[in-house]
């Protein structure tokens, strides 16, 4: 966000472009990467237990964290703009616009000089801003030295930093940094960007604290009326279920099988109807005995039969050999 706004100022005021395009590559992928980095290696807070829980449909990044963000890199770009300007009117003869630096002698190393007291400065701010940005409420001075991956990343961009603008040729000509010629006052009013920086995010802090603080008070607001209404829903269900005078459910058993028909004789496998009874004198005939179908609910384990059934081999299952055709297996 902060090199956005920087170059779009620069371009919409009429200012000489703050950075090449070299050195906005150089700050993004050396100066800045390795404190980038060690913030995601921050421990976490030992406080954050006592923060209310959020609800699982909010966004990650809050509405007080943009916030922050956005003020953040608002005073960092305001800090290094003030820089910037002090240095083109320091170095440039006075002039500020781009139309006027062109018309001055020399105004190309001139320039040079001017962007780099902005590109130190800015680098300078943004190592102290690592610091202040390891917690949103809290000062930077609290557990300063507990992530030593910041302390590492610190060194690693600060050696970065004294080879881009002290270097012979690489400074000069790839980068086009003067870090010998701008001298110590340049290397001090290099130090207005750091000082300014780490003042004004430590007071952007104050502001962030109080919307932290408002939204865990929203936070316990909706708690609390969450336990209210499931303490009203209990104890609804107590009262009702106390006062209800309706008898127990009955359970009802699952009806029995309807017994078997009894085996037919001995003699008569089943399907097969009994021989009839000889008339006695005198009496009617017997009504003729009807098939009867026994449902079997077992289990019956034997040998495949193939071919033709003989007698002996259905019999033993009480089945009469009339009753199939052909081939069959039996298993259950």
């Amino acid at each position: 966000i902060a090199e956005v706004m920087q170059i779009f100022f620069c371009i919409v005021t009429g200012i000489p472009v703050m950075r090449t395009p070299l050195q906005i590559l150089f700050l993004i992928l050396v100066t800045d990467l390795p404190p980038s980095i060690a913030l995601g290696m921050e421990p976490g807070d030992s406080t954050i237990l006592e923060d209310r829980p959020r609800p699982k449909d909010e966004p990650v990044v809050l509405n007080w964290m943009w916030a922050s963000m956005v003020i953040n890199g608002a005073i960092l770009s305001l800090v290094i703009i003030v820089v910037y300007i002090i240095a083109l009117v320091t170095y440039c003869d006075g002039m500020v616009l781009q139309n006027d630096i062109n018309q001055i002698p020399d105004f190309g190393d001139k320039l040079m000089d001017a962007r780099t007291v902005a590109f130190i400065s800015l680098v300078w701010a943004e190592n102290v801003r690592s610091y202040t940005s390891r917690s949103f409420d809290k000062p930077v001075w609290h557990d300063l030295l507990g992530n030593v991956n910041m302390q590492k990343a610190i060194v690693l961009a600060q050696l970065a930093l004294y080879v881009a603008v002290l270097v012979p040729f690489f400074s000069t000509d790839i980068l086009q940094l003067r870090g010998i010629n701008i001298g110590i006052s340049g290397w001090l009013l290099a130090l207005l960007g750091p000082v300014g920086c780490l003042i004004l995010c430590e007071l952007a802090k104050l502001i962030t604290a109080y919307q932290m603080k408002k939204y865990q008070h929203s936070l316990a607001e909706k708690h609390d009326a969450e336990d209210k209404r499931l303490a009203a829903a209990a104890a609804s269900r107590a009262s009702s279920g106390g006062n209800s005078s309706a008898p127990p459910p009955v359970i009802k058993a699952a009806p029995k099988l309807a017994e078997a028909a009894p085996p037919a004789a001995a003699s008569a496998p089943v399907g097969v109807a009994p021989p009839a009874a000889k008339q006695q004198a005198g009496t009617a005939a017997p009504a003729p005995a009807q098939d009867a179908t026994v449902k079997f609910t077992g289990t019956i384990r034997a040998s495949v039969v193939t071919g033709a059934p003989s007698k002996s081999a259905c019999s033993c299952f009480g089945v009469s050999p009339t009753t199939f055709g052909g081939r069959y297996s039996s298993s259950e």
